[in-house]
């Protein structure tokens, strides 16, 4: 298949592309390694091979990966197997100016997120892709002060997502603050 390998470089560049990823033991001991078509990115090519790895390697209790490995999938997929994730800050990928997602507090208990104006944003749906959709009240939105920093929709209403395996993700992020994993 032609597609398989087809990597977009910049909108109008294509070319044939392959990546590889490698997967190495603290003393830089090559474990495990598999050549990919170029448009698949990092994480699904580490999805795919992961159970293979701990199925091989049984001793191992440990996963370093570097911060384009942060995602909710992979987090659930190790810490469910039993092992702990190490991994760096990642940056909020949020436009120049907007608020950040950690400004909108997340409350557990009333499944909502409150916004920095302090509206409530509740649960609405869950999207094919495993995201929980949270959805301001649009009446709320349409005088605050704050809403040019918030969205920039025009019917004024703010959409937050937070992925089912959200959790993983946070229990990462705990897990990076502990004095062995800072040491790794």
């Amino acid at each position: 298949d032609p597609e398989c390998g087809l990597f977009h470089k910049g909108e109008k560049q294509k070319c044939f592309a392959y990546s590889h990823m490698t997967i190495c033991d603290r003393y830089g001991y090559v474990l495990f390694n598999k050549v990919a078509p170029g448009n698949m990115h990092d994480s699904a090519i580490f999805s795919e091979i992961y159970n293979d790895l701990i199925d091989k390697y049984k001793n191992i209790k440990n996963v370093c990966l570097d911060a384009g490995f942060n995602t909710s999938p992979i987090c659930h997929q190790i810490l469910s197997s039993g092992k702990k994730p190490f991994l760096p800050y990642k940056r909020p990928m949020t436009k120049k100016d907007f608020f950040k997602k950690y400004e909108y507090v997340y409350d557990e208990y009333y499944d909502c997120y409150l916004c920095p104006n302090n509206k409530i944003l509740k649960y609405s749906t869950t999207n094919r892709d495993g995201y929980r959709e949270y959805k301001s009240n649009v009446f709320d939105c349409k005088n605050c002060m704050y809403v040019k920093k918030c969205t920039n929709s025009k019917s004024n209403q703010k959409i937050l997502t937070r992925h089912i395996w959200q959790d993983y993700i946070e229990e990462a992020n705990h897990l990076r603050y502990k004095t062995e994993v800072k040491k790794i």
